[in-house]
């Protein structure tokens, strides 16, 4: 049986007895040091996007629509920090609407449309704001948000459609939901209306280059039967990483894979799992994104400030990532998947959640029993 664990974090504070004008000079000159290359090279996590929640009632407004054929950029909604970039078509469409509510936390392109003419046109619109972080060499840069549109999207659809959330750095697009190539993006249902979109691009040699943000409803050459008309954006974050290694690099469960709980209660272990390179080096400040089950019974995932079905999570110094799990209110057995892009094979947590009837009769058959097993046997063929 697996006990329940505690992790102990240990807090190393340097105390100075100065004694020795030399050995402060020494210790000051270590740690001048050590600070400037921490400050050179940015620690993986997740960059600040600042009101990347669109729950700041400063930022709040609405702008576009009104004249036909009328457009602006960068045109400031409320104080900032995102604007609204929008056109429309002369003699044919008005600018679309762009909407940031802070009692929704959301933003809102509406009103896009396509006409006629010699072709077919569209008018659109995209948020924006620019970053105070850097494009850096040699680093992966992820971009996460939320999108729900009147329609189902999946991975062809949102190449198609016009509407997607880009990274940009000096003025050109990094990696944009619509363009990047299938590897590079992922689509994850959150519910029948919404969907949370990945997208990734990793960096070579570059100087760097202020980041900015794009959330975009932009159709080309669609009439208005086939654009998305309305798309509305959520919870943007952007996470700077590590490039795993070419090779053999693996992502490994080394805790925690094989609980069970009773329905809503949190797991006791802790589940960790560690990213190798092909010499079995750990391998730190790579981006893990953490999956349970859109359905049926699932867990709500933990790591840092992360909580949800789908969370990401940073390896430390050792190459390994650290998260918790609370199982959700439907009894079953499921797996929760740890995937790294660019490494074959996931890490997967094999899980199960018990009904109180079953944790009455399980208890009843094992008197003195610390906790409920996760039952490999009959979880075979549930797990996914």
């Amino acid at each position: 049986m697996n006990a329940n664990t505690q992790a102990v974090r240990t807090i190393r504070n340097g105390r100075s007895d100065g004694r020795s004008r030399s050995s402060a000079l020494s210790r000051n000159c270590f740690l001048l040091v050590a600070g400037l290359a921490i400050a050179g090279v940015a620690d993986a996590g997740l960059l600040t996007v600042p009101n990347g929640d669109f729950s700041v009632v400063a930022n709040a407004g609405t702008v576009g629509g009104g004249i036909v054929g009328s457009s602006g950029a960068d045109v400031p909604i409320g104080s900032g920090p995102w604007t609204a970039t929008f056109e429309g078509v002369i003699g044919l469409l008005v600018p679309p609407t762009l909407e940031i509510s802070s009692a929704t936390r959301s933003a809102r392109i509406s009103n896009v449309a396509g006409a006629s003419a010699v072709t077919v046109v569209n008018n659109g619109g995209h948020f924006g704001q620019t970053l105070t972080a850097t494009t850096q060499s040699n680093k992966r840069y992820t971009l996460i948000g939320n999108l729900s549109t009147s329609v189902v999207l999946d991975l062809p659809l949102l190449a198609t459609a016009g509407t997607g959330i880009a990274l940009y750095a000096n003025g050109a697009a990094l990696v944009s939901s619509t363009t990047a190539p299938a590897g590079q993006v992922r689509i994850d249902a959150v519910d029948a209306t919404t969907s949370r979109i990945q997208i990734y691009q990793d960096t070579g040699t570059v100087t760097p280059a202020p980041i900015a943000v794009r959330l975009f409803d932009r159709p080309q050459g669609l009439l208005s039967a086939s654009v998305i008309d309305a798309a509305t954006f959520s919870d943007i974050k952007v996470a700077e990483s590590a490039i795993p290694p070419d090779g053999n690099t693996t992502l490994t469960v080394t805790g925690g894979g094989s609980q069970g709980v009773p329905v809503g209660q949190p797991f006791p272990v802790q589940m960790t799992a560690v990213v190798r390179d092909q010499n079995g080096n750990p391998v730190p400040n790579t981006l893990v994104t953490l999956t349970a089950p859109p359905t049926g019974a699932s867990a709500t995932l933990h790591a840092g400030g992360e909580s949800g079905r789908i969370i990401v999570a940073f390896t430390d110094a050792n190459g390994q990532i650290t998260f918790t799990a609370d199982a959700n209110e439907i009894a079953g057995c499921y797996s929760v998947i740890g995937q790294v892009e660019g490494i074959p094979h996931n890490a997967v947590f094999r899980l199960r959640n018990y009904s109180p009837n079953q944790v009455a009769a399980y208890l009843a058959a094992h008197p003195g029993a610390n906790g409920m097993p996760q039952d490999s046997v009959f979880c075979n063929g549930f797990e996914g």
